[in-house]
């Protein structure tokens, strides 16, 4: 009896701990099960509270840690798979130069498969553990934000630029963070047309981690099929086009350029070219009127509370407006969205300060024409054989 008893301490909290971390990760029917459930159990446990000794205790704590344990390795059987069925490829090669575009990406919604995917890259025990509460801050982010962007404005880019480059050339669309995957595309759609040569285009302003993740997979995944010929296209930071159209976007606004404070949010990642990039942005401002003093360049990292400083910083110079511009891609993410407008409100409940929040460079025209530059150029550069 005392073993079944044991066994029972000991089982019930890892079943507690399922349904709490199934309330972290989950929407809809199983999310208000677990809610459910997790009232049955404090109600039985705080019912009971007096009754339960130090060692039953212990053991209860241990299960629960050993079921999160499980749970947030568990997780990752949801992850999504990509089915790999594989097409017939055609015997005529393809004259046409692929040009694929990959993305940074994200769900549109809160996506758990989508998200556990992406989460899957990193390997260490540490960050699979804590993959329940990340999963939890993007439901959060989600439901406060709604939807992503970045799909619409991504695929309306591959639509330009495919417009713009039309005749010799067959543009993809892909994404290192979302669906299609860009590895999809290159081994479905891509590798079905046995093209000749092939352009890689990672939309990214810095040799990023990312960046270079995508092109070391893509260099791997070509072994397989020498007889493609592939280009990589170098990070954006060094285009003059998107500096010049941020620029323009700011100039736009009906403001006295003496009375408006800017901040350049930028990343940390990539950190020299990125830099670079939010000086070229300020050299421009200041040609064009606006006052150096009041242009800050920051990174962005999700505990920083430099933007709140360098606001207030911006408000003692009397601004009457300050621009937060997003410069690291065409949209910022939800989560940096969402943790930008949640200082941005609690900074104008304490300060009456008018404040405007640009997203990202968007789909301007400058992009799009410095895109097609640079894929025309490859194109006719040599091609190792």
């Amino acid at each position: 009896m005392k073993i079944i008893e044991n066994m029972k301490i000991f089982f019930l909290p890892i079943i507690f701990t399922v349904f709490i971390i199934g309330y972290f990760v989950s929407f809809g029917f199983f999310e208000r099960f677990s809610i459910v459930m997790l009232t049955i159990f404090s109600y039985t446990f705080f019912k009971n509270v007096k009754s339960v000794k130090i060692r039953s205790l212990c053991i209860g704590i241990t299960g629960m840690i050993i079921g999160a344990i499980l749970c947030s390795y568990g997780l990752f059987f949801f992850k999504y798979e990509n089915d790999n069925k594989k097409e017939p490829i055609n015997m005529d090669e393809n004259i046409n130069t692929a040009v694929l575009l990959v993305f940074d990406g994200e769900p549109e919604k809160y996506d758990l498969s989508i998200l556990l995917k992406n989460m899957h890259r990193n390997n260490g025990v540490g960050h699979k553990i804590c993959i329940p509460f990340r999963l939890y801050g993007y439901k959060s982010v989600y439901e406060h934000v709604g939807i992503s962007k970045y799909n619409d404005i991504s695929k309306r880019v591959g639509e330009k630029i495919a417009t713009h480059l039309e005749g010799d050339y067959d543009v993809y669309v892909s994404y290192l963070n979302n669906t299609p995957y860009y590895k999809e595309v290159l081994n479905g759609e891509i590798r079905k047309e046995n093209y000749k040569k092939m352009i890689v285009a990672p939309i990214f302003l810095t040799e990023s981690v990312d960046y270079k993740y995508v092109v070391n997979e893509l260099e791997m995944e070509n072994l397989y099929t020498p007889k493609t010929r592939i280009k990589f296209m170098p990070p954006l930071w060094d285009s003059e086009k998107i500096v010049n159209e941020i620029v323009k976007d700011v100039c736009n606004m009906d403001t006295r350029k003496n009375e408006v404070g800017i901040v350049l949010m930028g990343n940390r990642d990539g950190m020299n070219q990125n830099r670079v990039f939010r000086e070229k942005i300020k050299k421009q401002l200041v040609h064009n009127g606006y006052v150096d003093r009041k242009i800050k360049c920051i990174g962005i990292s999700p505990d920083d509370t430099q933007i709140k400083n360098i606001l207030g910083e911006l408000q003692q110079y009397g601004v009457a407006k300050i621009l937060l511009i997003g410069v690291n891609d065409i949209v910022d993410k939800v989560k940096d969205q969402y943790e930008i407008e949640e200082i941005i409100k609690k900074f104008k409940d304490a300060e009456d300060t008018d404040i405007k929040y640009m997203k990202g460079w968007g789909e301007n025209d400058g992009m799009i024409e410095e895109l097609e530059f640079r894929i025309r150029v490859m194109n006719v550069e040599e091609w190792d054989e």
